[in-house]
């Protein structure tokens, strides 16, 4: 009986340590989880410039979308908005916002802003060959004719008038400045006219208001005014006050120049 039990002890042991042997050698569970699958959206299809059509009916800036790129040789009706990359040769008009990149003829709002911007595939900016007009604002990289609004705004070299309360050229204007404000903050050849006219860095031209100020060194002109004044060493000045602050006589009334 004693020899019995003893066989049964070691067969007990020998099982045991069989088991733990094979427990040892099984591989640990895996306990990361399978990254979800990252589905790629593909890109929206890119929109390529439509055929010419002579009118041309939008609600929205890109509603309908076919008229976001598209020609228009004719009249483009804004209803109450209208705009996009393409072209309209003629008129593009509106209730509220007329927003086409390039114009030839005439971009208006009835009630609020005309605002051609944007860079086209050559990368140049928008450009008004014609009129702008908007109540409100009237804004483009440049123009050639004549921009007109509550507010006229040019960021790039221009050739004609801006005409409204507040006018406003940020690289050069080539022409005529009419408004309760006309500034140009780099170069202004041509005339100015209005309560109070103002040139940064460059002017070839005129300047007729109540207070006529040119803060740079290359001037060529004339002032006339109740309050004329050039920061530099150069000026032709009429007027009650008359300031030419590095000539060699700053302060003359009735007028003062130097050269």
């Amino acid at each position: 009986m004693k020899k019995f039990l003893t066989g049964l002890a070691v067969l007990f042991a020998l099982s045991s340590g069989m088991g733990a042997a094979e427990d040892a050698k099984a591989p640990p569970p895996d306990t990361k989880k399978a990254s979800p699958e990252v589905r790629k959206e593909a890109p929206a299809p890119v929109q390529k410039p439509q055929g010419w059509t002579p009118f041309q009916l939008v609600f929205y800036p890109g509603m309908p979308s076919w008229a976001e790129n598209s020609t228009v040789y004719g009249l483009k009706l804004g209803v109450p908005m209208t705009g996009g990359n393409g072209s309209v040769t003629g008129v593009e008009a509106s209730f509220l916002y007329s927003g086409t990149r390039d114009v030839t003829g005439i971009q208006a709002s009835w009630f609020g802003v005309a605002n051609s911007h944007g860079l086209g595939p050559d990368g140049k900016g928008a450009t008004i060959y014609g009129v702008q007009a908007g109540p409100t604002m009237a804004f483009t990289h440049s123009f050639y004719g004549l921009q007109a609004g509550s507010v006229s705004y040019v960021t790039q070299h221009s050739c004609g008038a801006q005409a409204g309360f507040a006018n406003v050229s940020r690289k050069r204007l080539d022409g005529f400045q009419t408004g309760l404000a006309n500034v140009s903050a780099n170069e202004f050849n041509g005339f100015q006219f209005g309560p109070v006219n103002y040139v940064y860095k460059i002017f070839n031209g005129f300047q007729l208001g109540a207070v006529n100020i040119f803060s740079g060194e290359a001037f060529c002109g004339f002032q006339t005014g109740i309050v004329n004044v050039c920061t530099g060493k150069k000026g032709i000045q009429l007027g009650a006050v008359n300031v030419i602050a590095d000539s060699w006589l700053p302060f003359m009334i009735i007028f003062n120049i130097s050269l």
